[in-house]
C-alpha cells in the first residue's frame, strides 16, 4: 500500500495534493454539520384540543310603568332600568367541543356575589352543586335558567347600610359558575376551572354591563414525539452518528496524507536554507574582501572571536577592512582583520554547526539558542 502510494505521489504531486485538500475540506464541512447536528428531535403534536364556551343571555323584567303598561320581561341592551326592573332572567349555558370524543367529570355551583366596593361582599347561592360525568365531542357542563331577584339585593343592600352606617358609592353583581373537574384524552387528564363571570355595575338609576357576555378557552392534548434525524448524503439518508465517525476517520486520514505527501517539501526547505555563512556574505558582502590564500600567519598573534559581531566591531573602531577566506575542504569560513602584527579572525565550520544543530534538536530551545554559535549573528 505504501509503495502504490508514493508511486502515485511522484507521478502527480500538485494534483493530488490539491485533490486531497478538496477532500479534506469536504469532510470537515460534513463532519462539522454532522456534529452541529442532533441525533433526535423531540416534537409536540397537539392531539386533541378542547374548546370550552360559555355564554350568558339576559333579558329584563319590568314593573308596569308608562313605557310598558303591563310590564313583562323585555330584551335589553347593555343598561338595564333600575327603578322599574324588579329582575333580569339570564340562561348560562356552558360546554366542551373537542375534535376527538373525551370524557368530562366536572361539578358546577352558581353563586351570586355582591359587592360593595371595598367594603363588604356576600355570595347568594342560585343553585346547589351539580356533578356531570359525560363523554363525548360536546359535552354540556351547564344549561339553566337562572334570575337575579333585584328587589331582593336592593332590600338587602338598604339593611346592611342602615346597619353599619357606611354607604358605598359602587355596588357591582358578579355571576360566578365556579365550575371545576376534569377532562380525560387518551389517558391524561386536565383540570379545568372555569371562571367566566357575568357583571353588572349597579349605579344610581341604572344596571350596566361590566363583562364580555361570551367566553372561550381551550384545553390542548399535547404530546411529545422523538424521532432520529437524518442527513442526506449522495441520495442517500442516514444517522448522524455514522456520518460523525465517518467524517472525522476522513478528516484526520487526509490531514495524515497530505502531511506525508508535503514532509519533502518541508525537509527540502530546511535543507535549502542558507548557512550562517551565507547569511554573513549576504548581509555584509560590500564589507568583505575575499582572498583565494591563506594568511601566513607564522609572526602574527591570533585573537580568536567568538561572533562575527565582534569582527564588525574591531573593524568599526580601528577601520580595518574584513577579510574572507572560503576552506572547502573543511566546508569552513574564515572572516578575518589583520592589525599589525594581530590577527582578529572568526571562523564558521558549516559541517560542525549542522551537527551541533541535529544534536540539539530534542533540547530544550532555550539552550540550543545559547549553546548554537550560529545564532550569535546580528
Amino acid at each position: 500500500m505504501k509503495e502504490v502510494l508514493e508511486k502515485l505521489l511522484k507521478q502527480d504531486k500538485k494534483k493530488v495534493s490539491f485533490i486531497l485538500f478538496l477532500l479534506l475540506a469536504m469532510s470537515a464541512i460534513i463532519s462539522v454539520y454532522s456534529w452541529s447536528m442532533a441525533s433526535s428531535e423531540t416534537k409536540q403534536i397537539t392531539e386533541n384540543e378542547s374548546q370550552i364556551q360559555t355564554s350568558y343571555d339576559y333579558k329584563a323584567t319590568l314593573t308596569p310603568n308608562i313605557l310598558y303598561p303591563t310590564g313583562g320581561t323585555i330584551e335589553v341592551g347593555n343598561t338595564v332600568m333600575k327603578k322599574i326592573t324588579k329582575e333580569i332572567p339570564f340562561t348560562l349555558i356552558s360546554s366542551v367541543n373537542s375534535q376527538v370524543p373525551v370524557s368530562a367529570n366536572v361539578s358546577h355551583e352558581v353563586h351570586l356575589l355582591l359587592k360593595a366596593g371595598e367594603y363588604w361582599e356576600k355570595s347568594f347561592p342560585l343553585e346547589e352543586k351539580k356533578f356531570i360525568e359525560q363523554n363525548g365531542t360536546s359535552v354540556t357542563i351547564v344549561n339553566n335558567n337562572y334570575k337575579i331577584d333585584l328587589e331582593m339585593i336592593k332590600n338587602f343592600i338598604t339593611k346592611v347600610e342602615d346597619e353599619i352606617g357606611v354607604r358605598s358609592d359602587k355596588y357591582t353583581i358578579e355571576v360566578i359558575p365556579n365550575v371545576q373537574g376534569t377532562i380525560s384524552y387518551n389517558g391524561v387528564e386536565k383540570d379545568i376551572q372555569m371562571e367566566d363571570h357575568l357583571i353588572f355595575q349597579i349605579s344610581y338609576d341604572e344596571i350596566l354591563l361590566a363583562s364580555e357576555k361570551k367566553f372561550a378557552s381551550s384545553i390542548p392534548f399535547i404530546s411529545t414525539k422523538v424521532s432520529s434525524n437524518t442527513i442526506s448524503l449522495f441520495g442517500f439518508d442516514t444517522s448522524p452518528v455514522p456520518v460523525r465517525i465517518a467524517s472525522t476517520v476522513f478528516v484526520l486520514l487526509f490531514a495524515v496524507l497530505i502531511s506525508y505527501l508535503n514532509k519533502d517539501f518541508v525537509a527540502n526547505r530546511k535543507k535549502n536554507a542558507p548557512s550562517q555563512g551565507e547569511k554573513i556574505n549576504k548581509k555584509y558582502g560590500n564589507r568583505l574582501i575575499p582572498v583565494s590564500n591563506k594568511v601566513e600567519i607564522g609572526r602574527k598573534s591570533i585573537v580568536t572571536l567568538n561572533s562575527f559581531k565582534a569582527i564588525i566591531q574591531i573593524a568599526d573602531a580601528k577601520e580595518l577592512p574584513i577579510f574572507y577566506y572560503n576552506i572547502h575542504l573543511e566546508e569552513s569560513k574564515l572572516y578575518f582583520i589583520i592589525d599589525g602584527d594581530y590577527m582578529y579572525q572568526y571562523e564558521i565550520n558549516e559541517m560542525e554547526l549542522s551537527r551541533s544543530r541535529s544534536r540539539s534538536r530534542s533540547k530544550n530551545s532555550k539552550n540550543e539558542t545559547e549553546s548554537d554559535p550560529s545564532y550569535v549573528l546580528e
